[in-house]
């Protein structure tokens, strides 16, 4: 009787909390949603959180764990520790994992997360963010799959309204690219860190690119930049120096409409931006974070590659070269790794095959942007316009770094589904007359 109550409860709450979410994106839609996108919305949520399961029955089902199911067992244990002593649970939050304090936290009672997952410091800062969700859940890995569905549904469909008013896009390829792209809805909506760095990053460059039209920054929206860089950065640090660098560039392209009416000052801009890209580029490849990324990430790539416990299918790039010079001329193969393998050949197999499929309409669009006979007119709305300038640069430097280190193919299409919805929308970018851009905010 009592597993038979059991299990009714464990069916229970995954009902209520899509409910709840349902409830709540009725008025959330109110909110958020255009008038000529609105009948998207439910759609788009239903579609996300159909992948976000369809994440958790792989995992549960066919692996039969993996690290999704990790990061949910550490959250859990998380959950059992504030139970136990919320001090300790608070003093874990803010504190680093070290042997010393595995003992002062956690016994039989709590139970001990896994070991790899608590000596990675990114793996571990997943799980204090989602044991929140646990605690609210009773531990329902469904219910807090819903959850973390939800807030990555609602920042790609705010961000989506951001750029759609730039009109750059015919509606049905922006929608596409935000909401409905396969693999971005494989990964990024359910329970792991790729979804963790989505949520973070679409909310984070949803206020930068406010910032960046002229909104008046406010305390609050400082903080919410704060955050999300500081778990961005703790997480995958190179996405933030992704950001950073394309952010630069972005708000370049942004001044330089200033000075369309002056020829002058508008190529003595073009030369300062030219200048500032090309330091920027040079910064990014000699930095020690850079270095340090790639030292490390050579070392796992050959552990990868010689390493037969690593299972799926891998590919070669080379050595890594970590000079400044080994790594520009690195950059070109490594790039077109990480934007367009696994091709569809490689991707036989439940967790890849919609890359695969991808793969293929990302070389039908590329060809077609580079054969089209106004793709001059393309080309300078993407160099005219933050956005697509923006997109440009993070596409490349995610594209590289993904391409460079990662080696195994499982690896790779998560690492780089972030950047999914900006190819296309690179490629897929009108290349007639625009209607009026929406201004993001009202002039100060």
């Amino acid at each position: 009787m009592n597993d038979q109550r059991l299990d009714i409860i464990e069916i229970l709450i995954p009902l209520f909390y899509l409910g709840l979410i349902f409830s709540l994106a009725y008025f959330k839609k109110q909110k958020i949603a255009s008038q000529e996108n609105e009948g998207f919305f439910f759609i788009g949520l239903s579609y996300k959180l159909l992948f976000a399961l369809f994440f958790g029955g792989y995992y549960f089902l066919y692996v039969k764990g993996g690290d999704s199911v990790a990061y949910w067992e550490g959250a859990n244990v998380l959950s059992n520790l504030f139970f136990e002593s919320p001090v300790n649970y608070v003093d874990c939050l803010f504190s680093n994992p070290s042997p010393e304090l595995l003992g002062q936290h956690f016994n039989a009672v709590t139970g001990y997360p896994p070991g790899w997952l608590y000596r990675e410091n990114e793996a571990w800062l997943v799980c204090k963010l989602i044991s929140i969700l646990s605690i609210i859940t009773f531990k329902s890995y469904a219910a807090m799959s819903i959850i973390v569905c939800y807030f990555s549904f609602l920042g790609s469909w705010r961000l989506m309204e951001l750029v759609g008013k730039m009109r750059k896009h015919a509606r049905g390829n922006l929608i596409f690219a935000f909401i409905f792209i396969p693999s971005l809805c494989f990964w990024c909506a359910g329970l792991s860190k790729d979804t963790m760095v989505y949520i973070f990053v679409v909310y984070l460059l949803i206020r930068l690119f406010k910032i960046i039209a002229g909104e008046k920054i406010k305390l609050i929206n400082l903080i919410q930049v704060l955050v999300c860089s500081y778990i961005i950065y703790h997480t995958r640090s190179f996405v933030l120096i992704a950001i950073a660098a394309a952010a630069i560039m972005a708000y370049g392209a942004r001044i330089t409409k200033r000075f369309e009416s002056n020829s002058l000052a508008k190529v003595g801009f073009r030369f300062l931006y030219l200048s500032l890209g090309i330091f920027t580029v040079y910064i990014f490849f000699t930095s020690q974070i850079i270095t340090n990324i790639m030292k490390e990430a050579s070392v796992i790539q050959q552990d990868f590659i010689n390493n037969e416990i690593y299972t799926g299918q891998k590919y070669e790039i080379g050595a890594i070269d970590v000079s400044p010079m080994g790594l520009i001329s690195a950059f070109p193969s490594s790039a077109v790794f990480g934007i367009y393998r696994p091709f569809i050949q490689e991707s036989l197999s439940p967790s890849l095959i919609f890359n695969g499929l991808e793969s293929l309409l990302l070389i039908f669009l590329t060809f077609r942007f580079f054969v089209s006979f106004n793709i001059l007119v393309k080309i300078q709305k993407i160099r005219k316009n933050e956005f697509l300038m923006f997109a440009l640069i993070f596409v490349l430097i995610i594209g590289f770094i993904s391409g460079l280190t990662s080696v195994l193919f499982g690896v790779l299409v998560r690492v780089r589904a972030i950047i999914l919805p900006f190819i296309y929308l690179l490629l897929t970018v009108r290349g007639s007359k625009t209607p009026v851009e929406i201004p993001l905010v009202k002039d100060n």
